[in-house]
């Protein structure tokens, strides 16, 4: 089943912009402008009008009923696609994993381990990258689910949240700020208010980490202006160079329990009501989940759950 022409539209109408929807589809936004200008000229209706200096795509009246259609259709053909590779896949069933390199050090042994109690004949195969690859899989079909923390959605993707988990300020234990921290009723941490620490050395991840696009809107949303970034790649040399005084790093909750206890590190929620990242697991719209794929996700809520209990 083709439906390109479904595929282009409805994603052209959901990004409103040729440029991003050309780089979901994987064309040149000329591709797309050309292919959009042919199928509005043999249709004999614009579907979209382009409006305002960036000329966004905004649909028109028909173009509106033209994707409430299309839309089911695609629904339609990822559900059979989904029935298709089932039938492929009898014999033997793989389950395709993306998760964060972080994550991945303790979740994949014990979810692996508990999910082989129940089914021993599907595999499970593991992908540990950095959120940028991951999606660039998930993208290219090369894996069926991502586990991670996301920021920016995909397009034809269900988000399952499994979990609000809290990033964590990480102070050295001498440093002055920590004079300003504060308890709230019900929080295993301490608070600290992040404007204390503008104009400080700060430790963070690499560009491509979804930790350091996390870092990056709590700077911004807070008017933080570091006096120096010291990349860092790997969260223990971060923590590692917060316990010698080296900066201020941030840390997710979900991390510090595969992780050493540094002697000199204060982890602190970031100000009264503390920021949180969404933790998520994603697939395909209109895939079907068979059992084995809910026994995975419930394994998968209870190990992360679990290790969102870290108290300091």
């Amino acid at each position: 089943m083709n439906l390109k022409e479904q595929q282009y539209v409805c994603t052209l109408a959901r990004c409103r912009n040729l440029s991003r929807a050309a780089e979901a589809l994987f064309i040149s936004p000329s591709a797309l402008s050309v292919y959009i200008s042919k199928l509005e000229k043999s249709l004999g209706v614009p579907l979209f009008k382009r409006v305002g200096k960036e000329k966004s795509f905004v649909l028109t009246s028909i173009g509106e009923e033209y994707v409430q259609r299309a839309e089911k259709m695609l629904e339609m053909k990822a559900e059979f696609d989904d029935l298709l590779k089932r039938e492929q896949k009898k014999e033997q069933p793989v389950i395709r994993i993306g998760i964060q390199q972080r994550r991945a050090i303790s979740m994949v042994p014990e979810v692996l381990a508990r999910f082989k109690e129940r089914y021993p004949d599907v595999e499970l195969v593991f992908h540990d990258l950095v959120v940028a690859d991951l999606k660039q899989m998930f993208k290219e079909n090369a894996i069926d689910f991502m586990v991670s923390n996301f920021l920016e959605e995909l397009p034809d993707t269900v988000y399952h949240e499994i979990a609000k988990e809290p990033v964590l300020l990480a102070l050295p234990d001498t440093h002055p700020a920590i004079q300003y921290a504060y308890s709230v009723e019900g929080d295993a941490f301490q608070h600290l208010d992040l404007s204390y620490l503008d104009w400080e050395t700060f430790i963070v991840p690499l560009p491509d980490q979804s930790m350091r696009r996390t870092v990056d809107r709590i700077f911004r949303e807070n008017h933080i202006h570091p006096k120096r970034l010291i990349e860092i790649g790997h969260f223990d040399i971060i923590m590692s160079m917060v316990n010698q005084g080296m900066g201020v790093g941030f840390n997710r909750l979900g991390y510090l329990s595969d992780m050493q206890r540094f002697e000199h590190v204060r982890y602190f929620l970031i100000n009264r009501e503390a920021e949180t990242s969404s933790f998520r697991l994603a697939y395909r719209k209109g895939h079907v989940l068979s059992d084995c794929e809910q026994h995975l996700i419930s394994i998968i809520e209870e190990t992360i759950c679990r290790k969102l209990t870290y108290k300091e």
